[in-house]
């Protein structure tokens, strides 16, 4: 069968016209092979249609009417376009210009159609070029299969899909599967999973207890494996992964094995949850209930509850301890009453029986008797819950043991009583200001102090009961230690009073503590001191200026004995010595002896002038501080002596140094006097023994000592030794003025020091002297 074409009406665009009649081009239009394609064109199942190169529709079969809901006549006179849905006309005119063009010979794909009552229409089309044979195009031919049923089945299918990954992705965090072996093969999840995307790259290929840090919360991997073995389905299996440096972190998961259609088990699929969150709040649970639970035994809280109805209460175990009953006790109501103490169980039973019919709430404080004898102060709480017509159908509350805070309240009242009973026997006046400077307490002796009665001040501001405060001595000092909160202590003259106070001031959160003291008397005492210290300065600087005058003539005195009687001392000296080289042999040896008599008293006279005029100087002689070795001077001192008397045998033993700080001249008098004298009262000694030496005294300070095996002395006038011109020994036994010791015990004096001395007559002598703090 064969068809004129009009193609003087073609366009590029989808406005296409089909010619309404078949006009024959040549040969037979009857014959028998047309006839076969005819019927099996209008008879086939699914629709066709013959479209000219231009789009037009040449024939279309009658399935493809019914498809679109179109008789055929409709169809040949309705444009593709306006059948085709508007988002695949484009690609029709696409793949049509292709086969055109040569490019392909035939194409198909899924594309939409509308339906004459506007509704989709969902087909697979298959069309294909037809050319003569010179190759030009003649037609396509077009197969359409209507695919709207498994194209709505698809559509439900992902639907479906997105229903359940969407209740997969709620109800967890990701979705695994494992093969035969429980190994992981697949992973998909949300962003929850974030946190846990490195263990899934990891996880792959990997079994679940090859994971490194992963650990299950309850049983162990063998358990979990013979699960997993018996092909059995798990639910909830939480483990927790550890990684040093980072917090635990947990999850949950549950899983069911897969099956093919033979039965033959391959492998599992599930989902996971990261249930850290979950944990750390179950902790915090925990945690938060121990504290409470450790709360409720410090505080000694419990909770109870009764239900309306029913025969029971229901008592905590803090409760139950309380009561000294077990864990679990549950009393009736009558029975709990029956707990208190004798006195309160009317008071309580009618308590709660109120709050049982009107819901009136209770706070009471009362005595109950354990079961174990003991008695105990509660406080009972109780409150009434309604239902919806406003009846009480429970009872609930709390019931603590006040037993020690009912003790520490009876026991601040005791020392409140104390307190008071303290502050009432003061004998100075004590009262408190709040911080608005009201007075809250005054003492007995307060009210006799102020003149006024404690009714009168109480509640009262300080400035207004007594204005003349507002002084800046008074308020100035007060407002200090209210404000920055320091103890303050003042005295000042209160002039409506005409007395002296001593003021010392507390300050505490509730305001101010005030001690008064009357200090009129101390202060007219003191003033009377000033007057008589005043007078005794006078005095003293009256006798100052005798002193001075004194030290004057001493100085005088030192002169004319060092100036006026050395002169004559000195004539005296050398008119001798003169008469003596001159008469020579010619004077009686009794004249010699006068002689020799009058040269040695002036030499003594000359040796006591120089000793006094010493110990005169060591009164005005500045002090130097230097260090000393006392050893070197002993050493010095020693030498000197032997130097005199070399023909001596004597022992001198001096310790190798012997450390102080003093005046080097005035501590080698010491040194030098002490020494001279030990050399001296050994004289008569075949062999003399000397020690120079230290020992450390009680206080820690050393104590220096020079000792000899010479003539000593009698102890019983040691007091006197250290005296001027006092000696223990006559001139004709010993030579000396008596004045060297007297030096000694003077300059030790003036460094601070003590000296004294220890001997028996015969038996040597031992010297001991302290220098002052500083000096060693």
């Amino acid at each position: 069968m064969s068809f004129r074409i009009n193609s003087t009406n073609m366009k590029s665009r989808p406005m296409f016209l089909v010619a309404p009649t078949p006009v024959p081009v040549g040969g037979s239009v009857h014959d028998a092979g047309e006839a076969e394609f005819t019927s099996a064109f209008e008879n086939a199942a699914i629709g066709m249609a013959l479209v000219a190169p231009d789009s037009r529709r040449l024939r279309v079969n009658k399935s493809f009417s019914r498809m679109m809901g179109y008789s055929q006549a409709e169809m040949l006179s309705t444009a593709v376009h306006q059948i085709t849905h508007p988002d695949d006309v484009d690609e029709d005119f696409r793949q049509r210009a292709l086969c055109l063009a040569g490019e392909k010979q035939t194409y198909q794909h899924e594309k939409r159609y509308l339906h004459r009552d506007g509704h989709v229409v969902w087909g697979h089309l298959t069309c294909t070029l037809v050319r003569d044979a010179n190759g030009r195009p003649l037609h396509f031919i077009s197969q359409v299969q209507d695919i709207s049923e498994r194209k709505m089945a698809e559509q439900a299918l992902r639907e479906s899909e997105e229903r359940f990954r969407s209740l997969t992705m709620l109800s967890s965090d990701w979705y695994w599967e494992q093969d035969e072996h429980f190994r992981f093969t697949a992973f998909s999840g949300t962003q929850q999973s974030g946190l846990w995307v490195h263990e899934q790259t990891l996880g792959k290929a990997h079994r679940r207890w090859d994971l490194p840090g992963l650990f299950p919360l309850r049983g162990t991997w063998e358990e979990h494996r013979s699960v997993l073995e018996a092909h059995q389905p798990f639910y909830d299996f939480q483990c927790v992964r550890t990684v040093p440096g980072d917090p635990p972190r947990y999850v949950s998961t549950s899983g069911e094995p897969v099956f093919d259609a033979e039965g033959r088990f391959r492998g599992y699929r599930g989902t996971a949850r990261d249930i850290t969150q979950s944990k750390l709040a179950e902790q915090r649970l925990r945690d938060t209930q121990a504290l409470l639970h450790m709360a409720a035994q410090v505080g000694r809280l419990g909770a109870w509850a009764f239900e309306v109805g029913q025969p029971r209460m229901t008592w905590s175990e803090e409760v139950c301890v309380i009561h000294g009953v077990k864990r679990g006790f549950a009393p009736t109501l009558e029975e709990a009453v029956n707990f208190y103490a004798a006195e309160y169980q009317a008071t309580m039973l009618a308590i709660y029986s109120a709050c049982l019919k009107d819901g009136s709430p209770f706070d009471v404080e009362a005595q109950i008797t354990t079961a174990k004898g003991r008695r105990v102060w509660v406080r009972a709480i109780g409150e009434a819950q309604w239902d919806e017509r406003g009846r009480v159908v429970r009872l609930q509350g709390a019931c603590q043991d006040i037993t020690e805070s009912k003790r520490a309240a009876d026991d601040a009242t005791m020392v409140a009583e104390q307190l008071t009973t303290t502050l009432e026997s003061l004998t100075d006046a004590f009262f408190t200001v709040d911080r608005r400077w009201r007075f809250t307490y005054l003492n007995a002796e307060a009210e006799r102090y102020l003149r006024r009665s404690r009714t009168e001040l109480l509640g009262l501001e300080i400035w207004k009961a007594f204005p003349d405060l507002l002084e800046p001595v008074f308020a100035g000092n007060y407002q200090r230690a209210m404000n920055e909160n320091v103890a303050v202590q003042f005295e000042a003259f209160y002039a409506p009073f005409g007395v002296w106070v001593q003021i010392k001031a507390y300050p505490s959160k509730q305001g101010l503590a005030i001690y008064t003291k009357d200090v009129t008397e101390r202060i007219a005492a003191q003033q009377e001191i000033l007057r008589l210290n005043a007078e005794l300065e006078e005095r003293v600087r009256q006798r100052t200026a005798q002193l001075q005058a004194a030290n004057k003539e001493l100085e005088a005195f030192s002169y004319s004995i060092a100036h006026d009687l050395r002169a004559p001392l000195s004539s005296i000296d050398g008119f001798s010595l003169m008469l003596e080289q001159t008469a020579g042999n010619d004077l009686a040896e009794r004249c010699r002896h006068y002689l020799s008599r009058i040269r040695a008293g002036v030499k003594q006279m000359g040796e006591l002038t120089d000793g006094l005029l010493s110990l005169t100087n060591l009164s005005r002689a500045s002090l130097r501080s230097e260090p000393v070795d006392l050893a070197a001077l002993a050493c010095a001192a020693a030498a000197s002596c032997r130097e005199r008397s070399p023909e001596r045998d004597a022992d001198i033993e001096i310790a190798p140094t012997l450390p102080a700080t003093g005046d080097p001249r005035l501590l080698a008098q010491v040194i030098g006097n002490l020494v001279g004298n030990a050399w001296k009262f050994t004289g008569r000694r075949e062999r003399a023994r000397i020690e120079v030496g230290s020992l450390q005294g009680e206080d820690g300070r050393p104590v220096y000592f020079v000792r000899d095996n010479g003539a000593g002395f009698d102890m019983a006038y040691a007091s006197k030794m250290f005296e001027a011109f006092q000696r223990m020994h006559s001139p004709a036994d010993f030579e000396g003025t008596g004045i060297g010791l007297a030096i000694v015990h003077k300059i030790v004096a003036r460094h601070g020091g003590r000296i004294w001395a220890e001997s028996a007559t015969g038996q040597g002598a031992t010297f001991y002297f302290t220098l002052g703090p500083g000096t060693h």
